[in-house]
């Protein structure tokens, strides 16, 4: 179940410090986000898919973060890795933490604050903030379990939903508002 107080907390903090909070709560990554022969087989068109490693903690309720989604853009996906050749550095656990559903939207936010718009937003406005009014303003339960484990952990009631997101446009997504040309040109297909 989520806390608020935490959440709310965790908005004040900087992108760096709160990266080291949640990786205090949740622990290291587990491995690699990808296995790194698989990764640049990919990269040389040797191979259609990458291996994932195995660090996913979905059935506990917890994402995995890519830390330098700050520099780049969309770090799992694979029409990226191959657009931008992504360093293989950029995948190994120790540029990973764990997250609860809320945090993942927090982090985000955070970046786009940051980088004042240059990264973080295109996941946070397509996806993050979606999910996040679907299940816990809208009260929309997801599925499949690991979905549902994900929106259990993070557990906010639609009052205190409300709250953060109003905290969240209002302290650190004011003044980035992309055009409908600048959101198309992101693609997370």
């Amino acid at each position: 179940m989520g806390d608020l107080n935490y959440y709310s907390d965790l908005l004040q903090c900087s992108y760096t410090e709160a990266i080291e909070t949640v990786r205090q709560k949740h622990g290291l990554v587990k491995d690699n986000y990808f296995l790194e022969k698989s990764y640049y087989r990919f990269l040389n068109g040797e191979i259609k898919n990458i291996t994932p490693g195995k660090y996913k903690r979905t059935k506990e309720g917890l994402y995995c973060h890519h830390i330098d989604e700050n520099k780049a853009l969309n770090l799992g996906n694979k029409t990226f890795i191959k657009k931008y050749s992504y360093p293989y550095s950029m995948q190994v656990k120790e540029r990973l933490v764990y997250v609860d559903a809320v945090e993942h939207l927090i982090l985000h936010a955070l970046i786009t604050f940051e980088t004042k718009g240059e990264f973080g937003f295109p996941g946070y406005v397509t996806m993050l903030e979606p999910s996040f009014q679907d299940w816990y303003i809208q009260g929309n339960i997801p599925n499949p379990s690991w979905r549902k484990a994900c929106y259990d952990r993070a557990f906010l009631n639609s009052d205190d939903a409300k709250s953060l997101l109003s905290s969240i446009r209002t302290n650190l997504l004011i003044g980035y508002h992309p055009t409908l040309e600048e959101l198309q040109q992101v693609s997370f297909r």
